[in-house]
């Protein structure tokens, strides 16, 4: 009949336990990291209440303790609150083992005759620090469980608004993460004016992004109703105000915003005004003269605008029918991938545009090849940032090029989509 070694239940037991795996006797182990015999016999035998903790690590480092079982158990013994807080700081110096850190923080936070708001706080404000967001989000997780069992509203909303601002990154989740983030207004009351504006600021974009215009708006709006002064959320504020306004066609208040937009000198301003009048014009009729603004405005614009201003010509000299024109931007344009920024979704949007509208093109001079995938490659960047909706009207202008128009649809073609589909059905279970 086999047995089991029952499992270390504390401190003493996993060093004893450790020590008698590697056949070494105390007298050993006190050659080894310099403590007595008589002190390592009543650390195995728990009669040491709070050993010292560089001490336990010589011992754990000599009987190759794990160094997760060791610290776990060493917390549970019951420490002062700057005790568990040093063993926090050095673990998130070393960041070796990240799964500890929310389990120290959790011990830090039961620290007894401990204010609750000054614990919460002390570890809120080292949250900051911290490179890696998957750590950040497993603590901020913690202070806000920690926040409403105690009833500490301000952290609640603090945690609730930080963890947005990192899950808001995630494109994949666009959809998802924007509604946490209305949540958050129920709690708005408890976060600092500067926070309140951000997050007022940071909805708008997100908003915008969506495509949500009329949402977007009414967050903006926020902001410069509650800025009294001249900050720079208020002011690119003013820019979504113009953009938004400008996506639901409602242009005389878009250039009501934009007149306002256009009296501060911040980084890019004149440039998305120029941009813009070009868009304005065009909405007016002029055609002739945007076409005339946005070629002027690609030989001097900064790179982050080459994308857009390339797109909207591409757009204006299709709605003329004008192929020659579009070949001409094409044969000027140097996009590619390279240009798509992982903190922004809005150029992943704007780089899947210009693949359709160059699907558009094709299909107008008869390259129906090169019409497929274009049209396939700007599904799959709209996928990667969840718009579901333009990734669908990418997939549906193939199938019904091929029944309307009667464009061939070689069995290339067909397995193409197939892995598309395939693919796209992967990353959903996934």
């Amino acid at each position: 009949m086999s047995t089991v070694a029952a499992k270390p239940k504390c401190l003493g037991e996993l060093i004893q336990h450790y020590r008698q795996r590697k056949k070494m006797t105390l007298a050993k182990l006190q050659e080894a990291v310099g403590i007595d015999k008589g002190s390592l016999s009543r650390i195995e035998n728990s009669e040491v209440k709070r050993p010292d903790f560089q001490s336990i690590l010589s011992i754990a480092a000599v009987l190759d303790i794990p160094h997760n079982d060791v610290v776990e158990k060493y917390i549970e013994i019951g420490h002062k609150s700057e005790v568990v807080y040093t063993i926090l700081q050095n673990e998130l110096t070393t960041l070796e083992y990240p799964s500890l850190i929310p389990k120290i923080a959790a011990k830090f936070l039961q620290a007894p005759n401990e204010d609750s708001l000054y614990l919460v706080g002390k570890l809120y404000r080292e949250i900051d620090s911290i490179d890696i967001d998957s750590i950040k989000l497993s603590l901020y997780d913690l202070i806000l469980d920690y926040s409403r069992s105690h009833g500490i509203m301000p952290y609640i909303a603090k945690s609730m608004y930080q963890r947005y601002l990192i899950e808001r990154n995630d494109f994949s989740r666009l959809k998802e993460t924007y509604y946490s983030g209305k949540y958050i207004l129920h709690y708005i009351d408890f976060l600092p004016q500067d926070e309140q504006l951000e997050l007022h600021y940071k909805l708008g974009v997100h908003a915008y992004n969506l495509r949500f215009y009329s949402e977007s708006i009414d967050h903006c709006k926020k902001v410069l109703a509650e800025d009294g002064g001249q900050s720079p959320y208020k002011i690119y504020a003013l820019g979504v105000l113009r953009d938004a306004h400008f996506g639901i066609g409602e242009y005389k208040e878009a250039e009501m915003y934009s007149i306002q937009y256009k009296q501060f000198n911040y980084p890019h301003t004149h440039e998305q005004v120029v941009l813009m009048e070009a868009l304005f014009h065009a909405k007016k009729g002029n055609t002739a003269k945007a076409i005339e603004q946005l070629w002027s405005f690609l030989d001097t614009c900064s790179d982050i605008f080459v994308l857009s201003a390339t797109r909207h010509l591409i757009q204006l000299y299709l709605e003329q029918n004008n192929t020659e024109g579009v070949k001409a931007v094409l044969e000027n344009s140097k996009i590619s991938s390279s240009i798509l920024d992982n903190t922004n979704p809005l150029t992943y949007y704007g780089y899947a545009e210009y693949l359709r509208l160059q699907g558009e093109y094709y299909l107008a001079i008869g390259e129906y090849d090169n019409y497929i995938s274009h049209l396939m490659k700007g599904a799959l960047y709209f996928s990667k940032i969840n718009d579901t909706i333009k990734e669908k009207e990418c997939l549906n202008m193939i199938i019904r090029s091929h029944i309307e128009q009667n464009i061939p649809m070689h069995k290339a073609t067909l397995e193409k989509l197939s892995s598309y589909y395939v693919k796209s059905a992967n990353k959903m279970e996934g």
